[in-house]
């Protein structure tokens, strides 16, 4: 991965050390210079030279609102307040008015004044499209990133990844990235104004001028704590928001569970209670941001009623550059305190940005590899076969899911797969995939190692039917053109009579157009089934896989799921993973897992045959 996108390479006494107890670091304002830097290197090397062109525009800005306070010159000058014998920089501003030709009037004045606040309305608006789009392609990067990477993954490593967390990542902290990344140009624009105010207000007077800074710089020391306070505030938003997402999970998962229990009271209060822990973080960042505005402008008017004193009283200043320091000094305070509030919601961003990190990094550390530019389906001849295969979900362990398997499926034969829960039936079937790989021992394909290229023309060759049918929330015809998009109207019909489902299609209310709701919810279970088993055999593979596929289902449509299968013996090879015997009789050869091993291999007739068959 680009450097600038690792947090991992900050030095060791800067990273984090994670624990139940949250994130903690050793050093918080270096951690906090480090992620900005990291952040920073990796924004413009994504944005590349739009982010000089946002930044142009924002010293366009910038110096278009200076000329606007320059036109101030000009109506004091109508009003009679500026000095008899102009000097300093009412005299150059006096000499540009005359060499533009421009008349001192009124009428040329307000003409002159509302083109500038024309041009400056025209770019600023031009400014924040440029800065906006920059900040939402930053984005979408990221998040284009993190879902390659993610569905790139090993499987192993992708179920062991809360879909909660990932949830929360892919939408809450990527949403506070982009304001972060907005409000970074936000700042970069308050700093370029407040640059401009200065080098108007130098212009007019340099003891006065650092008397300002002087003071805005002493104010935004006094707020400093506030911005570690901001940064702690991102952290805990993100760890409550991440069990926030958790949480809903569960609630809407277990709803079914919590109703037939009677036990609605405990589920909605286990809810409310994290909910609550959401709006008390809520109002402790919005007490930080209040603070600092409060703060601000108690100082800010101390400060601007002793500057006033200070310049009149003092320094005797003219009426007409104090008017124009005072209006530069109240426009310069309220910036430093937008600037201070700025900076603390990029800090409160950075928690979210290196979450996005992490798990970027998580994902790309185990990336299989990438599939090849072009590949063919793969045709079997003789069929697949497990050579000392052994295989545990946790390598530390001891328990192995299986152990030492060998075992052979014959090509265009029917394998029924039977066993217990925990057996390894499910592991077998994704290690047959290519999903899983075996800590020891191979997996075959008509003899050659399934790896490398192999994997991903193999995967392009097989179909796979889950337990739970995976439907999406679109018609029927669009469930079935996401196996394969080029097949025609023929293709859809025979496949649904191949999987016995031609018969309640018609009955639907828009045919092949019906929606079926999410997950297929407006279809029984059987109804799913069979479309699921419909979309697997419009692929028209190589091998077709059952993991317990009519589990779930009543015998009447367990029947029909078998009677289809019956009718493909011998056209295909398929694997069949149930924990019934009843469905033995669509099969060729029935294995028996148990404890993760091979206990009996059975012809048709029940007659015990080779566990290990052909090569």
């Amino acid at each position: 991965m680009n450097r600038a996108f690792r947090l991992a390479f900050l030095p060791t006494h800067l990273t984090r050390t994670r624990s139940h107890g949250g994130p903690k670091v050793k050093n918080r304002a270096a951690l906090n210079r480090h992620g900005i830097r990291h952040y920073l290197e990796a924004f413009f090397r994504s944005a590349g030279a739009r982010a000089f062109l946002a930044i142009g525009l924002l010293v366009l800005v910038g110096l278009t609102e200076g000329v606007g306070i320059l036109m101030l010159i000009p109506f004091l000058q109508l009003l009679g307040l500026t000095d008899s014998a102009p000097s300093g920089l009412v005299l150059i501003v006096g000499q540009i008015w005359n060499g533009l030709g421009l008349p001192m009037s009124l009428t040329g004045v307000l003409v002159a004044w509302v083109a500038i606040v024309a041009l400056y309305a025209c770019i600023s608006r031009w400014s924040t499209m440029v800065n906006a789009r920059v900040s939402h392609a930053f984005t979408r990067q990221l998040r284009d990133q993190l879902s390659q990477s993610m569905t790139r993954a090993e499987w192993l490593h992708f179920t062991r990844v809360k879909s909660s967390d990932i949830n929360q990542t892919m939408t809450a902290n990527l949403s506070s990235v982009d304001n972060g990344t907005f409000g970074m140009f936000l700042l970069v624009s308050t700093v370029i104004v407040i640059v401009v105010h200065i080098g108007v207000a130098l212009a007019l007077s340099v003891p006065m001028t650092c008397i300002a800074l002087g003071s805005s710089v002493l104010l935004l020391l006094v707020m400093r704590p506030l911005n570690g306070k901001s940064y702690r505030l991102g952290e805990d938003w993100r760890r409550t928001m991440n069990g926030l997402y958790s949480e809903l999970a569960e609630y809407l998962g277990g709803m079914k569970l919590a109703k037939s229990f009677g036990a609605e009271d405990r589920h909605i209060q286990r809810f409310h209670h994290l909910s609550a822990g959401l709006e008390g973080q809520a109002n402790r960042f919005a007490g930080v941001l209040s603070s600092t505005q409060m703060y601000h402008e108690i100082g800010g008017v101390v400060l601007l009623g002793t500057f006033f004193y200070v310049a009149r009283e003092l320094l005797n200043m003219e009426a007409a550059p104090l008017l124009i320091m005072v209006y530069l000094f109240a426009r310069i305070v309220p910036q430093f305190s937008w600037m201070q509030r700025t900076w603390q919601n990029i800090l409160t961003m950075l928690p979210a940005y290196e979450a996005v990190v992490d798990m970027l990094d998580s994902f790309r550390a185990v990336q299989e590899p990438p599939p090849p530019a072009s590949s063919r389906p793969v045709t079997l001849n003789r069929g697949v076969a497990l050579r000392g295969v052994s295989f545990r979900y946790e390598k530390s362990g001891h328990r192995s899911i299986l152990d030492h398997v060998d075992i052979f499926f014959p090509a265009f034969q029917t394998t029924l797969i039977l066993g217990p829960s925990g057996s390894g039936k499910s592991t077998l079937a994704d290690l047959m995939i290519g999903l899983l790989r075996p800590d020891r021992g191979q997996v075959l394909v008509d003899g050659a190692p399934l790896e490398g290229d192999l994997v991903h023309e193999w995967r392009k060759s097989i179909a796979y039917v889950p337990q739970e049918s995976i439907l999406f929330h679109d018609t029927v015809r669009a469930n079935l053109l996401w196996s394969r998009p080029d097949a025609t109207e023929e293709d859809l019909w025979e496949a649904l009579n191949l999987a016995a489902a031609v018969d309640f299609i018609p009955r639907l209310p828009h045919g092949l157009d019906t929606v079926v709701g999410e997950r297929g919810v407006r279809l029984s279970g059987g109804e799913r089934q069979r479309l699921a088993l419909a979309r697997a055999l419009l692929r028209r593979p190589t091998l077709l896989i059952l993991d317990e596929a009519t589990s779930q289902l009543d015998l009447e449509n367990e029947k029909r799921i078998v009677e289809a299968l019956e009718k493909l013996r011998g056209r295909m090879t398929i694997v069949f993973i149930s924990h019934r015997l009843s469905a033995g009789r669509c099969a060729d050869r029935i294995v028996t897992l148990e404890g993760g091993r091979i206990a009996r291999l059975t012809g048709r007739d029940g007659e015990s045959v080779s566990k290990a068959g052909s090569p």
